[in-house]
């Protein structure tokens, strides 16, 4: 009678202990850097006076979003390399590309011509030359 008795228990206890009512995740998110198509905006500014450029890119139309720009400092002083990273969802994206905008904010400190280099792909870029005067 005890071994049915705990048999009946650790089976109860078992079946308690799973949650058969939690749904399967069908989401997969993950940040990717995309490139840009293109990138337009002034070409000057004053010294520690923002400008906004806008960066062209593509991405995937059903489930990318924009999650942010990163900057790398490149091998000069006066250069920025900027990659622009996208929010997926892995599992429920399809392969039709769509075009998105989004607006970067340059500013600095010291006068001189930057060069901001924004990523097509991992060794060629969209370059736009800002004077900071």
């Amino acid at each position: 009678m005890f071994k049915k008795i705990s048999l009946i228990a650790f089976v109860t206890l078992l079946l308690a202990s799973c949650d058969i009512s939690r749904e399967e995740s069908s989401s997969c998110p993950v940040v990717i850097g995309v490139r840009a198509t293109s990138v337009t905006g002034p070409s000057e500014t004053a010294v520690d006076v923002p400008i906004i450029l806008e960066v062209s890119y593509k991405t995937k139309k059903n489930c990318g979003d924009f999650a942010s720009f990163y900057s790398s400092a490149s091998s000069g002083p006066l250069s920025d390399i900027i990659t622009v990273n996208v929010n997926y969802d892995a599992c429920s994206c399809d392969e039709v590309e769509s075009t998105e905008k989004e607006n970067y904010t340059f500013k600095k400190s010291l006068p001189g011509i930057y060069q901001v280099k924004f990523k097509e792909t991992n060794e060629t870029f969209i370059v736009h030359t800002v004077t900071v005067q």
